[in-house]
C-alpha cells in the first residue's frame, strides 16, 4: 500500500500470505497454524491427545486438545503449563497443574 486510502479500501478483507513468505516467529512465539496437529503429552510421558484448535479466552490463548476417547481438554497456552513446544516435531510437552484435567470435566 502506498497510502492510508489504499489500505482503508481493504478494511474487512482477509489477507493471505504464502507460508514460505512468512517470517520466522521469535523464539518464544508460534503461529497458531503450527500448533494445530501437535501431539500433547505430559512431562511424565502421559499422552493427552492432539491440538484440534487454539481459542482466545479473555486475551489468553487456550489449546483445545482432542483426546483419544473423544473428549476435549482445554490447556492454557502459557510457558508454565507448556514448557516445551516443538512445532517442527509437532510436539508439545505440558506440565499441567494439579486438577487441570478435573476442570475439563465440568
Amino acid at each position: 500500500m502506498d497510502s492510508i486510502g489504499q489500505a482503508e479500501a481493504l478494511a474487512g478483507c482477509e489477507i493471505v500470505v504464502p507460508e514460505e513468505a512468512m517470517p520466522s516467529p521469535a523464539a518464544d512465539r508460534h503461529y497458531i497454524a503450527d500448533l494445530v496437529g501437535c501431539r500433547v503429552a505430559t512431562s511424565g510421558g502421559e499422552a493427552w491427545g492432539v491440538v484440534a484448535e487454539v481459542m482466545e479466552a479473555g486475551g489468553a490463548a487456550v489449546l483445545v486438545v482432542q483426546r483419544a476417547d473423544g473428549r476435549e481438554a482445554l490447556v492454557p497456552l502459557a510457558s508454565a503449563v507448556c514448557p516445551v513446544i516443538e512445532t517442527a516435531a509437532k510436539r508439545i510437552v505440558i506440565d499441567p497443574p494439579d486438577g487441570l484435567w478435573d476442570l475439563n470435566e465440568i
